[in-house]
Order: C-alpha cells, then sequence, then structure tokens
C-alpha cells in the first residue's frame, strides 16, 4: 500500500506544481508558502531516511522553478526506498529542526510524508478557491481512476 500511496503522493505533487505553474501571476503567496513546505518537508524525511543531514529548511520559501526541482529529487528518492513494498521497517534515529530526538521506523516516516502532502494540498486548494483560481483535484479516488483509464 505505501508503494501505492508514494504513486499517488507523487502524481499530486506533481499535478498541483502544474497548476500553480500555469497560474503563477495570480497565486497567493500561502500558495508558494504551503507548495514549498511540501517539497521541503519531503525532501528532509529522504535525507533522514537515508542518513544524511538535511540541507534545506522546513518553511524555506522556494519559487516554483526551484519547487520542480526539489520535487523531482525527493519523488524520485522516495520512490527507489526499498521499504515501500515490505513489511520490515527499519527504525531510524533523527534530530527535528527543533533540536527534538525521535526515533520511527520508515514506514511511519513514509506514511506521515503522504498524509502530510495531502494536508497541504488541501489548504492550497482552499487558498486557490478564494482567490478565484480553480484547484486542481488530487483525491485518491481521481488517481485511482485515472490510473484504471490509463491516464497516468
Amino acid at each position: 500500500m505505501l508503494k501505492q500511496f508514494c504513486k499517488y503522493n507523487n502524481w499530486a505533487n506533481s499535478l498541483l506544481l502544474d497548476a500553480l505553474q500555469t497560474n503563477s501571476q495570480l497565486l497567493p503567496e500561502s500558495c508558494i508558502t504551503l507548495f514549498s513546505h511540501i517539497v521541503n518537508a519531503q525532501k528532509i524525511w529522504v535525507s533522514r531516511i537515508n542518513g544524511v543531514a538535511p540541507n534545506i529548511g522546513v518553511w524555506q520559501v522556494n519559487d516554483l522553478e526551484i519547487c520542480s526541482v526539489l520535487l523531482e529529487e525527493s519523488a524520485n528518492a522516495l520512490s527507489k526506498i526499498e521499504y515501500l513494498e515490505t513489511a520490515d521497517s527499519p527504525i531510524i534515529k533523527y534530530t527535528t529542526s527543533t533540536a527534538g530526538y525521535f526515533e520511527t521506523s520508515v514506514n511511519d516516516i513514509l506514511l506521515h510524508v503522504f498524509n502530510h502532502g495531502t494536508y497541504h494540498r488541501a489548504q492550497i486548494a482552499k487558498e486557490m478557491t478564494m482567490h478565484n483560481i480553480k484547484p486542481v483535484n488530487t483525491d485518491y479516488i481521481q488517481f485511482m481512476r485515472l490510473q484504471k483509464c490509463n491516464e497516468i
């Protein structure tokens, strides 16, 4: 199921990025801030899973071009995590940006990353609606429907 959530997450983020780029002149800053946060957080979690110190701030604001690069890097890295297809999941030890120390299984981290993206994509959709921009449908069921029709 994590492999499927990973595909969904990557699809939804790419679809949203396209919509943000198309509407870039009309977007409120909040959309860029939230989307930056999604890609930054993905990059940070991938770094932690791979035992590398993150080189990006969780709330660092990026332009859409940088977001696109970070999204591609983190999506590719997430897709290659070997634990997407297994119940076995090592425990990762890490320190958060607020200096908290934690130990969490990779599977729980991955599920968090995918849910985190969904949460913030919904916030972006609300912001787009409030600014008279039609949001894209990034619902999981939409992903499944398109996948069955071979449109993705």
